[in-house]
């Protein structure tokens, strides 16, 4: 069987270094066009990116502390959020897991060691499917032809072309569009990604182990990046920040593909979907695809070419669990923040945007079981555990719902539920 891996970001090399451990006997083929740079951001994750990199390479956090200047994270600490403003730690759950801030350049460099592929350099022109395999050409016209083909290049060039626009399905219930960044001295020891809410979106902090990674997160059609150049650098001295150096800024569509697998090629990472990174939930849908597709091979077996209903079944289960993330992202935003400004009153209504698409309406009347579940529960209280048996003791046997909504839990729910004001309004 061949495999080729398109793209030489964190989705690819994730996609490579996974088929690498679990199609051993597979050929396989990593392109990418080492002249294109990488994005270089997506520096923090949920617990699912470290229990699938200790899986893949056996390393564990003292390897990406030294390697990739990587911190502990245990989860999002929010502030001026809510209808009153307020100060909470969103708590990965249970207290056990962990996730990890790291420098995303320097990781790519560390799953390469666990890629075993034929490396080719070079810009891939187009990608077809035949009914007997997939084709890659390249633009000198080399061309492979293979059993399946794993396109990680980063966001759809022809999103927002008219022509193309069926194949994607828009999350406009997300607020922000585009992100301004910079890189701080470092801030001290952390354990949380911070995000602070800001009259035109909000502003994150990654503490990494030498340097703290910022960003302000907005959106373009309602604030200009005048605007917003303007109130990062009041933000920054407000908060006794001297040092700092610019990192450019980036826009980009919070977007759903409808099929991300047609039989023969996969669709990953943001070539796949993407929505804002308020809970680092990018490179957990990667771990999450990868997983997904190299098992549907392994069931499918060494000839390729998977069945329809099963081609429509994974389908289905990937768009779903883009969707239900999307909408705990915009559920965040319910209930404003201490600003009472244009960028706030538009978040607000993202929930009530969503009810617009037919799409969405069996996952938001989920959402509503989730959302009522985490009502009962500790709420904020969760962030104080810090003993996983007394986790155990104590929360285990409040929980009624045993299944996840996309990436996230009941416990998810009532954090955010309660930190926001939600069930107080």
């Amino acid at each position: 069987m061949k495999i080729a891996v398109l793209g030489g970001g964190t989705a690819g090399f994730i996609a490579a270094a996974h088929l690498t451990r679990c199609l051993p006997e597979a050929q396989l083929l990593h392109v990418f066009d080492s002249k294109i740079p990488t994005i270089g951001v997506g520096e923090g994750t949920t617990p699912r990116f470290p229990i699938w990199f200790e899986e893949v390479t056996g390393l564990g956090f003292s390897d990406l502390a030294r390697r990739c200047r990587a911190t502990l994270k245990k989860g999002v600490r929010f502030k001026e959020w809510g209808s009153q403003g307020s100060d909470f730690l969103h708590r990965f759950q249970p207290t056990r897991l962990i996730g990890y801030h790291f420098d995303a350049a320097e990781l790519v460099s560390v799953l390469a060691e666990y890629v075993r592929a034929d490396r080719v350099d070079g810009r891939v022109e187009e990608v077809r499917t035949t009914v007997d395999d997939a084709q890659v050409r390249l633009s000198d016209g080399t061309k492979y032809i293979c059993d399946y083909v794993f396109d990680a290049r980063g966001f759809p060039h022809n999103i927002y072309r008219c022509e193309d626009r069926e194949n994607f399905l828009f999350l406009h219930w997300i607020p922000t569009n585009r992100a301004m960044l910079r890189r701080l001295q470092k801030a001290g020891s952390s354990e949380a990604t911070l995000a602070v809410a800001r009259p035109h979106g909000w502003i994150f902090q990654i503490p990494l182990r030498d340097w703290t990674s910022c960003g302000y997160i907005y959106n373009a059609d309602l604030s200009s990046d005048a605007e917003i150049d303007f109130d990062f650098t009041n933000f920054l001295e407000e908060e006794g920040v001297a040092n700092w150096s610019r990192r450019g800024a980036l826009s980009f569509p919070n977007f759903a593909r409808h099929k991300v697998f047609d039989g023969r090629v996969f669709w990953l990472g943001n070539a796949a979907a993407f929505s804002e990174p308020l809970e680092a939930t990018a490179i957990c849908t990667g771990v999450f695809e990868i997983r997904a597709a190299a098992h549907l091979i392994l069931d499918q077996g060494p000839i390729g070419g998977v069945a329809p209903d099963k081609v429509r079944t994974f389908n289905r289960k990937m768009f779903g669990y883009v969707l239900r993330n999307s909408l705990f992202l915009a559920w965040h935003y319910a209930c404003g923040s201490r600003w009472d400004s244009a960028f706030w009153k538009y978040a607000k209504q993202g929930i009530e945007r969503a009810r617009d698409c037919t799409l969405t309406q069996c996952h938001l009347a989920d959402m509503e079981t989730f959302i009522e579940a985490g009502r009962n529960l500790p709420g904020l209280a969760l962030s104080t555990y810090e003993d996983q048996d007394r986790w155990d003791r104590e929360v285990y046997p409040l929980l009624s719902l045993y299944r996840p909504f996309g990436n996230f839990s009941e416990l998810n729910f009532s954090q955010i539920g309660h930190g926001i004001g939600y069930y107080c309004s």
